[in-house]
């Protein structure tokens, strides 16, 4: 079932990437489309900011992407900025971007926007003739505001590489225990995932999609069970198999390799017959089996327990993270293999010959190495993720509640003018109120923690071993 999910998935994408009707977004068509211009992986020394909303904001898909690069090239330094805002639009975000964008002085920016701009409220299962000029006047904006930011990032930041993103679904479609589908919407999305094309197309820029491929996801495992999403609760906020998958789309898209390492062992002539991204010697061949010494030139991915599910349905492992290993020439029987004197698993020699995939054992030490990285850059992430939050805070109060953000009286009489503490702005009143002081402790610490991350990747070298132990 999961090699038929993968080639059935694989062939959509493939396709869909290609013939997208933009009347409905969710029909494979036989039109055909202008060709993609190929997206390109970070170069070293590249400065990447990614602009957008909420989904942005987080900063948990750049960051995926991120572990890949600090994980998969330990020899490039590559910065990403977070240039993401809770409800931010692409007409909002000109206000910003050359505080968040322009002087970062980026050589690549991601670009996505949507979900605020489509006008959601407007969507409903009978939308009145009201509505559907609300639905036709924001796209209409939503056009014209992109254009003006890709002139503005083109003209004020050196003209940098651009990267399109369709926008990720809307959820409309899943089972909930709330009322919230709002029907139409994420067909909205779709026309807007056609305007990012087009202007992906007029500026020679890669675009990604995400839109298309996340909703046949969506739509081909609700048939099995309609509460599933991968999205979320909110239909809005992708959890961490929907970061997964759209960090997924955009390295594919890129086109990075999927080679980890690859290393065959003749154990027979006691020689290394194959090694690619990795230094293997002191081949020592003995009764019971064969060691050898490897230092790899990478880490693997690393993922966390939360978004696993998705390996059994798309070829993520196959994309991203081939770690391989092939013994050849034992005799047979069931071996373990050790690293470091550790035991990471008991395999038939016909397996090992035909090559094990260690890219997602969790018991080897690079893979450890990998979680100690990954966790250092979660922690950059947060660094961040909560300074940019305190800044689009202070910018909320002064433009929409017109409040000296300086006075903190003034921030406390606007805190206390909610009835309902929990509400939303209430909430981040208060902790502009509590945080805002260390803003620059966050600034710093986050630049503290990508360089422990960069200093804890570089790879080491492990003695592997394969003993006989029946057979």
């Amino acid at each position: 079932m999961r090699l038929r999910n993968i080639a059935l998935f694989t062939a959509w994408v493939l396709l869909s990437s290609q013939n997208t009707d933009a009347d409905s977004p969710q029909t494979v068509t036989p039109e055909a489309k202008p060709p993609a211009i190929p997206a390109t992986p970070f170069a070293d020394g590249e400065r990447v900011c990614f602009l957008g909303d909420s989904i942005t904001a987080g900063g948990y898909v750049q960051t995926l992407i991120a572990d890949y690069y600090l994980t998969r090239f330990p020899e490039r330094t590559v910065q990403f900025f977070n240039a993401g805002r809770s409800g931010d639009t692409a007409s909002g975000s000109l206000s910003r971007l050359k505080e968040d964008v322009i002087d970062k002085r980026p050589t690549s920016v991601v670009i996505m926007f949507g979900m605020n701009d489509v006008s959601r409220g407007s969507y409903t299962a009978n939308p009145t003739d009201a509505q559907k000029v609300r639905q036709q006047q924001a796209l209409g904006r939503y056009k014209a505001k992109m254009e003006e930011v890709v002139a503005r990032l083109r003209d004020e930041a050196n003209n940098p590489k651009l990267y399109f993103m369709t926008p990720s679904p809307f959820d409309q479609t899943v089972v909930l225990d709330r009322d919230n589908n709002q029907p139409g919407c994420n067909d909205g999305l779709g026309r807007c995932a056609e305007i990012v094309r087009q202007l992906a197309l007029e500026n020679n820029a890669p675009v990604i999609d995400l839109h298309g491929p996340m909703t046949a996801l969506n739509l081909q495992q609700q048939k099995l069970d309609p509460t599933w999403t991968i999205v979320g609760p909110d239909r809005v906020h992708p959890g961490s198999p929907g970061r997964l998958m759209m960090a997924w789309l955009f390295l594919k898209a890129q086109g990075v390799p999927a080679t980890i390492s690859r290393t065959t062992i003749d154990a027979a002539a006691g020689k290394v017959a194959e090694s690619v991204n990795a230094e293997v010697e002191s081949v020592e061949r003995s009764e019971a089996g064969v060691k050898f010494v490897s230092r790899e030139q990478a880490l693997p991915f690393p993922i966390n327990a939360g978004p696993m599910e998705l390996l059994d349905l798309l070829p993520i492992g196959d994309d991203l993270a081939q770690q391989i290993l092939s013994v050849t020439g034992l005799s047979e029987g069931t071996y373990e293999l050790r690293i470091d004197g550790a035991a990471m698993g008991q395999y038939q020699a016909a397996d090992l010959a035909s090559g094990l995939n260690l890219a997602f054992n969790k018991a080897t030490p690079q893979y450890k190495q990998a979680r100690r990285v990954a966790e250092l850059n979660s922690q950059r992430r947060n660094a961040e993720a909560t300074a940019c939050s305190l800044l689009n805070t202070r910018r909320w109060m002064q433009s929409y509640y017109k409040v000296d953000v300086d006075d903190p009286k003034a921030v406390q009489a606007h805190y206390d003018h909610f009835e309902d503490k929990k509400q939303y702005s209430a909430v981040m009143a208060r902790r502009y109120m509590e945080d805002w002081p260390k803003y620059s402790e966050f600034r710093k610490r986050a630049a503290e923690l990508q360089q422990a991350a960069e200093a804890s990747r570089e790879p080491v070298a492990h003695t592997f071993e394969l003993v006989r132990i029946s057979g």
